[in-house]
């Protein structure tokens, strides 16, 4: 979805199952939990009532009656320093946990809108975050050039010698390894959170 609170959005989110919430490490992803925050109680609501309404109920795409939960968030788009995240971006990676955990996990909460903690726990996400993924430099790039996955881009496409070279293809080979173990994680959490949570909100 694009990152706007527009009724568009409103009506998609509200008609979904799970959401998750992607962020970068800046100001605005913090504007943006803060907004979700806020926002996000009142769309349920809204739900909740438009998905009684007999006209509703009998269109032809009838309103669903479901609770979307939250899966997590993820950090993305940030440079490395010997393996970490540079110290000015591992600021506002902090400051985005803290947002999360203080501010929209209890606006959710109120809401039923949080998975069984076990569930997250499960998959060692205590902090609420699915995945970081740093910045990919030219990957990305070359990969929508070449209209092919970055994990399958081959040496020709990458056109690169040396160690640059060989940095590159472990760049892409950890691509591969993080989108593997998220996708991995979404399933489990989604797989799970049906059979843990209490017979009033399976669906």
């Amino acid at each position: 979805m694009n990152p706007s609170l527009s009724s568009v959005n409103q009506n998609l989110l509200m008609t979904s199952d799970f959401f998750i919430v992607p962020t970068v490490p800046d100001f605005f992803s913090i504007m943006a939990i803060d907004s979700l925050a806020r926002i996000m109680p009142f769309w349920h609501i809204w739900a909740e009532k438009a998905s009684d309404l007999k006209v509703l109920k009998e269109a032809t795409y009838p309103f669903p009656k479901v609770t979307p939960l939250f899966l997590g968030t993820i950090i993305q788009n940030y440079r490395i320093k010997k393996k970490k995240p540079s110290a000015n971006f591992q600021e506002w990676i902090d400051r985005i946990q803290k947002a999360v955990s203080e501010e929209l996990v209890p606006s959710l909460k109120e809401q039923n809108m949080l998975l069984p903690n076990e569930v997250y726990s499960s998959q060692n996400m205590n902090d609420y975050c699915l995945t970081q993924m740093s910045d990919f430099n030219s990957l990305i790039a070359i990969s929508q050039n070449f209209q092919t996955p970055v994990f399958a881009l081959t040496k020709e496409q990458i056109y690169q010698q040396g160690i640059v070279l060989e940095d590159t293809l472990k760049s892409s080979s950890n691509f591969r390894d993080d989108f593997s173990t998220l996708a991995d994680k979404i399933i489990n959490l989604t797989s799970n959170a049906v059979c843990a949570l209490p017979v009033s909100y399976q669906y």
